[in-house]
């Protein structure tokens, strides 16, 4: 299911490349993710933000004055952190995501103002796990590493992908929406995206993919 939805993508990705009334550009971005981590009780697991960017190709198909589709092809980096007094956790992926998404254009003077909202899907080609202990603190007696929420960074035995323990999958797929404001050629984007893929299905927690990101968009053809 998950590589039709990639194939579904990447066909009506190409489509829109070879559609008149077609807009295509270049996209750079920034962005902030976690991962949101529920037990079976319910319990949140805290992570802190991780920040990371994205780069790549986007098309815009107008349908009507104020109603487009759109696509874009990015590389994104994404992932979460988890810090305390004793250490810092990381895990991160490099991803290639393919959202689309059905626009809704407002003109405001020489200005567009747009809400997007859409499915997306993404395949993690990299990944890395980062364990990172303070050695100017030392840790009480009774602290374990393997007991805390730093367990799942210190793995260096499992692979980053796959399915076992302390693995993760390497597709997802869920909602974004967001806004976007235009002048002319340039464009700036803040979209949320939240995948619906339990990433980690083989452990007593679920976890989601969770990220905002801020883009700025370059439209070669100006309309």
């Amino acid at each position: 299911m998950k590589r039709l939805s990639l194939l579904f993508s990447l066909v009506v990705f190409t489509l829109v490349l070879n559609a008149q009334g077609l807009h295509y550009g270049v996209v750079v971005g920034s962005t902030m993710s976690k991962i949101i981590e529920k037990s079976e009780i319910g319990q949140d697991y805290k992570k802190s933000t991780k920040f990371g960017y994205q780069i790549g190709l986007a098309a815009e198909y107008e349908i009507l004055s104020f109603l487009y589709l759109g696509a874009s092809l990015n590389y994104i980096t994404k992932g979460d952190k988890y810090k305390d007094n004793f250490a810092l956790s990381k895990i991160n992926f490099g991803s290639f995501e393919l959202p689309l998404q059905i626009g809704y254009k407002i003109p405001i003077g020489n200005l567009s103002v747009s809400a997007m909202v859409g499915p997306y899907t993404n395949v993690a080609v990299v990944g890395k796990r980062t364990f990172i202990p303070k050695e100017e603190v030392v840790p009480p007696f009774e602290w374990n590493f393997e007991e805390s929420p730093h367990s799942q960074y210190l793995d260096d035995e499992s692979d980053v992908f796959g399915e076992q323990w302390n693995s993760f999958k390497r597709f997802d797929s869920g909602i974004c929406a967001g806004l976007k404001l235009g002048f002319k050629n340039y464009n700036l984007s803040a979209n949320y995206s939240r995948g619906f893929v339990d990433i980690r299905p083989e452990e007593t927690i679920k976890a989601n993919h969770s990220v905002f990101n801020l883009s700025f968009i370059y439209y070669f053809n100006y309309y």
